[in-house]
């Protein structure tokens, strides 16, 4: 009887083990599913700490970003502008930031732009605000597609109806109107 016994608690023990070990590929792809989700494009979902770098990757922004925030529903970016950059490369990427930051994410309610420029003077304490913009997610509805301004002008126009943008005289000696 007591050989009995143990055969049967032998057996179960040897089925117990075989069922946990038959589980761990399931535990792995499960686990391989969930550190996947931070690299998955963000398009009408939430924006987050984890997906928030594959996010700005994969913006077509033609000024180098040098610093992102995410605090709570608001995305704060801070851009570079190099020597080069005409005034329609710095509107074209506060526009399709502001678009896809609050039409293609159901967090964001606000998005604050900086556009910096390193000084030449090497004397200088660091980068200085050439412009700035503030984006709300209500006066985001119905944005056009960048592309479809014509001109610098009525991309600027739109931008300045629509949001608050903050020139400095950096800006203004820059690009003289």
């Amino acid at each position: 009887m007591r050989l009995d016994k143990r055969i049967v608690l032998a057996a179960a023990l040897c089925a117990a083990i075989v069922t946990a070990l038959s589980s761990a590929p399931l535990l792995d792809k499960l686990a391989v599913s969930q550190s996947a989700y931070a690299w998955q494009h963000v398009s009408g979902s939430e924006l987050t700490e984890r997906n928030l770098v594959d996010y700005m990757a994969g913006l077509p922004l033609q000024l180098r970003v040098r610093k992102v925030e995410l605090n709570h529903s608001i995305l704060s970016v801070d851009l570079l502008l190099p020597g080069s950059a005409e005034p329609r490369v710095v509107y074209g990427d506060l526009y399709r930031l502001a678009q896809s930051s609050l039409q293609r994410t159901s967090n964001i309610s606000r998005v604050l732009i900086r556009v910096l420029e390193y000084d030449r003077d090497p004397a200088a304490s660091g980068p200085q605000l050439v412009i700035a913009m503030e984006a709300a997610r209500e006066q985001a509805k119905r944005l056009a597609p960048a592309q479809s301004f014509e001109t610098q002008q009525l991309l600027a126009g739109e931008l300045k109806r629509r949001f608050q943008l903050t020139y400095t005289k950096k800006w203004q000696q820059r690009y003289p109107e």
